[in-house]
């Protein structure tokens, strides 16, 4: 009451007619749609489906708005003329039952709801315009709506967009709270407030006989909607606008089949803008903003300037400037950086993949370096693309069977048998499209995406099957290693894993060992104590491997129960440079024989090596003078009868 009664305060000399019609209402609406158009032509906006329906919308609001205008002017206007009247006024009614349409439609899109609830809506919606349409159109007919009643005056009779205001807006309020978890707590009760708010003003005016703030109570649910979800707020210390953005950028690049320029930047200590002064981050972003339709963005922790090919010929001259700005720049206030610039690709706009090629590129391109990404750059990142996606199927499907994964191994020489008994699991993948690929490429990205451990747990199994083979056949085998990182050993089912892969194909448990690396964490210490605790009760053996790869803790190390230290190749080659190396390395590998330890040297290459070796307390040798790492089936031809 007290908000329509301002509202009538402040715009009295708006009265056009004797329905005591204020216009104020229309003209805010008209108003606060072009300053709407105006944002959106003057700054960077997400392009989407679901923006489309939100332009849509605003479109409707101003034609709603000049409708309403013109038909209360015609009222009273001296030559008026009922024809006229009556079309402003339908042009008026369907323009506002389009809007509130397309608001529940926006809103199912934003629910993102499973097919049938979406169906139904769907239902319901288009049931909804069919029925006032026809309703409108009828009362129209049967002159039981809006018609005139006197010279100046005109009645609105059966109000059926009344009845479709409070059908629209009320299952939009019904969709925002029935499916409420599905968007952000927040700004789904931003929404309803706003609605309810609209709610209250259009029953106050109904009330009092009005319809003057009819159109403003639809713009004001526009207005929060643009705020709460279509708002890209720029950095105020870069002027680059987000990540989603980007991608959006990108994706409406690739429809139109138009190329795209970028430029990545990468200056360290960026995350942390406030360690750079004022007048730096000033000189390094001024140099973005004569690029023709640039828009600089903010990708992860990177600036990414993406302009149009087409409208920027020079492209090449104006990166080159651009170079020679940023050495001096970066010079002067001592900050490293990397700069990549590529063309636009067809798959990269797709499947928004640019900003993990950056990721990849990163890893490739030293500090203070300028770089043109390559076509075998992109080749190459295709490749571990491909080879991502197969290790993310490997891990979903979970089956301890996969042929993609191919059991390796390479065989340990026994010093005291003078025989292989033992040897070591490894593992290669063997894809379609790229054959046969070698641990060296696909391990580090398995940990980094955590598909680590659903590959070790098919090479344990086909480990085990393969050992159940060399019993059948009668071959003599104390063991086979398998390696597992300290990622996987964090795992609280890791040892549950383990026993039931082994318990699967009923392989006696000695007969498994398990390969670990130092960690310097003290909660990984604790960690892998318990955990080799806990599978030593079965009889699996324990392995610390690459010993002398790092720094190790001689006290950390007698804690844990482990059974053989693998010295690292490494050793092997420091103990061959002089008598003092040789002596301190056995000293090392006397002390762990000394304690119960059995000592196994990896990376023998030569005799001369597996002689110093066997001098320095060697049980086991394993490397490229026995054999290169072999498909598991191959190791009967190294194991005796």
């Amino acid at each position: 009451m007290c908000i329509l009664g301002v509202l009538q305060l402040i715009s009295g000399l708006f009265i056009t007619d004797e329905t005591k019609f204020v216009a104020v209402g229309d003209v805010f609406s008209l108003i606060l749609c072009v300053m709407l158009i105006s944002l959106f032509t003057i700054t960077y906006v997400s392009k989407g489906r679901i923006f489309h329906m939100f332009q849509a919308m605003i479109g409707l609001i101003m034609i709603a708005s000049w409708s309403d205008l013109i038909w209360h002017s015609l009222i009273v206007s001296d030559m008026a003329n009922d024809t006229l009247i009556y079309i402003f006024h339908f042009v008026y009614r369907m323009a506002l039952l389009s809007i509130l349409s397309i608001f529940c439609f926006y809103t199912v899109e934003l629910m993102y709801l499973e097919e049938k609830p979406r169906k139904a809506s769907y239902i319901y919606i288009n049931v909804g315009i069919v029925l006032f349409v026809f309703a409108e159109i009828l009362t129209v007919l049967t002159k039981t709506g809006f018609q005139r009643i006197d010279s100046n005056l005109f009645t609105e009779g059966y109000s059926i967009f009344r009845l479709a205001y409070f059908y629209f807006l009320g299952y939009c309020i019904y969709l925002l709270i029935r499916y409420r978890k599905r968007m952000v707590t927040k700004i789904a009760i931003s929404i309803v407030a706003v609605f309810l708010l609209c709610f209250l003003i259009y029953l106050l005016q109904s009330i009092h006989d009005q319809n003057s703030y009819t159109v403003i109570t639809l713009t004001l649910p526009i207005i929060a909607v643009m705020y709460l979800l279509h708002s890209n707020p720029y950095e105020t210390s870069t002027g680059a606008v987000g990540e989603s953005s980007f991608n959006q950028r990108v994706s409406e690049a690739y429809k139109d089949n138009k190329e795209l320029v970028l430029m990545c930047l990468r200056i360290q200590g960026f995350e942390g803008l406030n360690s750079f002064t004022p007048s730096m981050r000033l000189e390094i972003f001024k140099y973005f903003r004569n690029i023709k339709k640039g828009v600089l963005f903010r990708v992860g922790g990177r600036l990414v300037m993406v302009f149009p090919k087409e409208l920027n010929p020079d492209y090449k001259n104006t990166i080159s400037d651009l170079c020679k700005t940023f050495d001096t720049l970066f010079l002067k206030y001592s900050h490293d950086f990397k700069a990549m610039f590529l063309v636009s690709e067809d798959f990269l706009n797709k499947d928004k993949l640019y900003s993990a090629l950056f990721d990849f590129m990163e890893s490739r391109v030293s500090y203070n370096t300028y770089y043109w990404i390559t076509k075998k750059d992109i080749e190459d990142f295709r490749m571990q693309q491909y080879v991502l996606s197969e290790l993310e199927d490997i891990s979903l499907k979970k089956d301890l069977d996969d042929k993609r994964v191919i059991p390796y191994c390479q065989p340990v020489y026994n010093v005291m048998t003078k025989s292989y008994d033992t040897a070591e699991a490894l593992m290669r993948l063997n894809l379609d499209k790229k054959g046969m690929i070698y641990p060296d490429y696909f391990i580090s990205l398995a940990e980094e995406h955590n598909y680590i451990h659903d590959l070790s747990l098919i090479i344990l199994n086909k480990t085990c099957q393969m050992i159940n083979k060399f019993i059948k056949d009668g071959k003599k085998l104390e063991r086979i290693s398998v390696n597992f990182s300290m990622q996987e050993v964090r795992d609280d089912n890791f040892a549950k894993d383990i026993i039931e892969v082994i318990d699967r194909n009923n392989v006696p448990y000695h007969m498994i060992a398990v390969e670990l690396t130092e960690s310097q964490n003290d909660e990984d210490f604790e960690l892998v104590k318990s955990r080799i605790e806990e599978l030593k009760q079965y009889g699996i053996k324990f392995y610390l491997d690459d010993f002398g790869t790092g720094y190790s803790n001689f006290d950390r190390i007698m804690e844990l129960p482990f059974d053989i230290i693998k010295f690292d190749r490494s050793l092997v080659v420091e103990s061959a440079k002089d008598k003092s190396s040789a002596y301190m390395v056995g000293t090392f590998a006397g002390m762990f024989k000394n304690l119960k330890y059995r000592v196994l040297y990896e990376g023998i290459e030569d005799t001369s090596d597996e002689n110093r070796c066997i001098n320095m307390h060697a049980e086991f040798l394993q490397g490229y003078k026995y054999s290169r790492p072999i498909n598991m089936n191959e190791l009967d031809r190294f194991l005796s009868a």
